[in-house]
């Protein structure tokens, strides 16, 4: 004697793709236009289109696409997307061991023209006398606290006391090079 096993509902949301028999979720099927009610799944889309064409068919991550329209509107922060100050030295050698020990790397050096980096942060020094000196700088940074308490367990000079600006709603220190350059280290205060 044989039985039949009794047959069950789909649970909502889910529906048989009508190529491969698998069982898939809304997000993973497409309803066939010709044949309403008939469901195949992304796979099996995805191979019926290759076998429709003769040119490639692959599936897109619909953030991409997004990120590429991004890339093709016309930027509404205006043309500028970065300023970099250029403070003057006398000794672009000294300049570099200074800002080396607060943390920056020298990118490029010329007999003239040092550039220094931190992650995002661009410092650009020249020896040139059409710089005035001392020059200033503003560098936000995510917490001038935690920055100012590493810089002080290393014992360097030039770093000036960090201060919560009520006016501002900054936390910041200054930190003074040997050529006297003023650089402004700031973070918002924190909430407490």
């Amino acid at each position: 004697m044989t039985t039949m096993a009794p047959e069950t509902e789909q649970p909502a949301g889910v529906a048989q793709c009508g190529c491969c028999g698998r069982t898939r979720p809304a997000n993973r099927r497409t309803e066939l236009g010709s044949t309403p009610g008939v469901f195949i799944c992304t796979s099996c889309a995805l191979w019926a289109a290759r076998r429709s064409t003769p040119f490639p068919v692959v599936r897109l991550d619909p953030r991409l696409v997004v990120r590429w329209a991004r890339g093709l509107a016309p930027s509404r922060r205006g043309v500028a997307t970065m300023a970099v100050p250029v403070l003057h030295s006398a000794d672009l050698d000294r300049t570099a061991d200074y800002y080396q020990a607060l943390g920056l790397a020298v990118v490029q050096r010329h007999d003239t023209y040092l550039v220094m980096h931190a992650g995002p942060v661009e410092l650009h020094f020249t020896t040139s006398q059409d710089t005035p000196a001392p020059g200033q700088a503003f560098l936000h940074v995510p917490d001038a606290g935690r920055l100012w308490k590493q810089l002080q367990q290393r014992s360097l000079t030039g770093i000036g006391p960090v201060q919560d600006q009520a006016a501002s709603g900054l936390r910041d220190f200054v930190v003074t090079d040997p050529d006297g350059n003023h650089i402004r280290v700031a973070s918002p205060t924190p909430r407490d």
